[in-house]
Parts: C-alpha cells; structure tokens; sequence
C-alpha cells in the first residue's frame, strides 16, 4: 500500500537537512591556511615565519629603510631569508628599493611535468658600497628577479656569476655601519640609491638559531 504524500516528506526530510547541513560545513574545511602576517621587532624592522609545503620552515627578517615606518606604505627593505629543509639550512639575501607592499615568502623556482626550466628570469646588476669604507670601488653583484618586485642576490656556485657568498656579506656587513645599494647603470624608470643601518638587522640574524648553520 503506498504511503501518504505527507509521510513520504516526513521520511525524507532528515536527509535532505543532513545533506544542507553538510553543504554549509564543508566550506569551513575548504577555507585556506591564514596567510603569516610580519610582527614588529626593534625599529624598522619586521620578523615573519612560516611553512612552505615544498621549501619547509622559513623566517624572514625586513629591515626597512625608514624607522617608524609601517609595512604597508612599502618603503625599501633589506631582507635576510632563513630556510630549513629536512635538516638543510640555507640563507638568502633581497633588496627591494620601494613600491613593493608584498612581504611574503616567495618559493624558488622548481621544474614541473612541461616546464623544465624557468620561463622569466631577469638579472640586474647592482652597486653595493660600505658606509666608512668610501675609498674601496663598489661590489658590483648579480640579482635576480622575483615574482614579487624583490630583487634576489645570486648566492656563488656554478649557476651564478658571482664569487661572494652571503656568508661573506655578513662579515663585511658585521665590520660596518651600513650598505648602500645602487643599480649600476640606472635605467629611466629605476630607482636611486638606498641606504641601510643593518646593525638592528644583524642583531635579529646572530640571536636566530635557523639563520646560524
């Protein structure tokens, strides 16, 4: 004998509510992992860490130009990259002359199923001068150009032209005051110097375990 209409519904209407209430959750699991946001440190300078699924823990130190300043109006920074790996450490070194509010991580480039190498690599060559160090000719130096605006220093080995490390900034940069950098043939549209007090930014690196192999 069939069922009345009204007791069809009532059998039906639990699962129908169970499938809207499940509707309604599933977006909660869906939402992304919240973006790591740059802390305050000393004056001008900016301390933000996170995880990468295929480059793992990172910290980055920012050092501003300007003290006082607040991320957002994107003044240039000098930034030291801490990253740790399956117990592999590596240190990286970017400058940014300013206009560049994005402060995140950026993950190297790795090769993919039809994309072996990287489509858009833009290198700049850059002067960089020690403050009381005036009578020493500028290092001029190969960067790299991010995704991001940020200008990437190409540590030495057999894919990069220079024969500095960052290690051997860091003991140049421990003995001085302050690092200005320049492009070394501006052209129409790029920047003039910048000037760095980096020892706020030094402090930060020696009293962060990462960033000391």
């Amino acid at each position: 004998m069939n069922q009345p209409h009204s007791q069809r519904m009532k059998i039906q209407r639990p699962a129908w509510m169970l499938f809207t209430i499940l509707l309604s959750v599933i977006p909660l699991f869906a939402q992304d992992v919240p973006v790591p946001q740059p802390v305050a440190g000393a004056p001008n300078l900016f301390r933000l860490e996170g995880a990468d699924p295929e480059e793992g823990h990172y910290i980055r130190l920012l050092l501003l130009q300007a003290a006082g300043t607040a991320p957002a109006e994107a003044p240039p920074r000098l930034t030291f990259e801490c990253v740790e790996n399956n117990g592999k450490r590596d240190l990286r070194l970017y400058v940014s002359f300013g206009g560049i509010k994005d402060m995140g991580f950026t993950p190297p480039f790795h090769p993919k199923p039809g994309v072996p190498y990287n489509p858009t690599q833009t290198n700049v060559k850059l002067d960089m001068q020690f403050e009381d160090y005036p009578t020493m000719k500028p290092y001029v130096e190969s960067w790299r150009l991010m995704p991001n605006g940020e200008l990437r220093y190409r540590d030495w080995g057999w894919h990069s032209p220079n024969l500095e490390s960052i290690r051997f900034w860091l003991r140049m940069l421990d003995s001085h005051p302050g690092l200005s950098i320049v492009h070394e043939k501006p052209g129409p549209g790029d920047p003039g110097g910048v000037v760095f007090q980096t020892r706020p930014l030094l402090d930060e690196l020696k009293k962060t375990a990462m960033c000391n192999p």
